[in-house]
């Protein structure tokens, strides 16, 4: 189970942003998580183990603004700490039934949701000189971390948040 929906209300400093956009972008990008570890769990939970042993896997989909400040992002990033942390709290609690939860942190990607910032000159030079690696990434770069915390590879795995962002969060 994959939980891979976010959005994003706009760049302000937390005595500008509207209370509103919180409680949007909470409900989106935490308790979506939530609600869909809850049900999947739960039905995993009914299942009978995979051959492998394992009972499932989620990988929630949070973001480096989870893990480091992102400025002018105060529900973004609070949103998407609240993942990483739900993510480990999980994983302690489902450990023992042997299901996998896991976390990508993805860095700046070239989706929809940073189409604005690439075709603006300026703040498409600045993502490119925030990361080490010299290009941005891409949702296939996501899909394929997604895909080894699903596997064999990964059959003791579980709590552990994976950056995928170019070296980013190594700053």
């Amino acid at each position: 189970m994959v939980n891979n929906a976010g959005i994003f209300c706009g760049q302000n400093r937390i005595a500008e942003e509207p209370v509103e956009a919180f409680e949007k972008t909470m409900a989106v990008n935490a308790r979506g998580p939530f609600l869909g570890m809850k049900y999947a769990i739960g039905q995993m939970m009914k299942q009978s183990p995979h051959p492998s042993g394992s009972r499932g896997w989620v990988v929630n989909i949070a973001s480096i603004g989870g893990l480091v400040g992102l400025s002018m992002e105060p529900s973004y990033c609070a949103s998407k700490g609240a993942v990483v942390l739900l993510t480990r709290q999980v994983a302690l609690d489902y450990a023992a039934d042997k299901i996998h939860v896991n976390a990508i942190c993805p860095g700046f990607l070239k989706t929809a949701m940073v189409r604005s910032a690439l075709e603006d000159v300026d703040l498409n030079k600045q993502l490119h000189a925030q990361s080490p690696w010299p290009h941005l990434g891409s949702p296939e770069d996501v899909g394929k971390a997604a895909l080894f915390l699903c596997s064999d590879a990964a059959s003791w795995t579980t709590g552990s948040v994976v950056n995928v962002d170019g070296g980013y969060c190594a700053q």
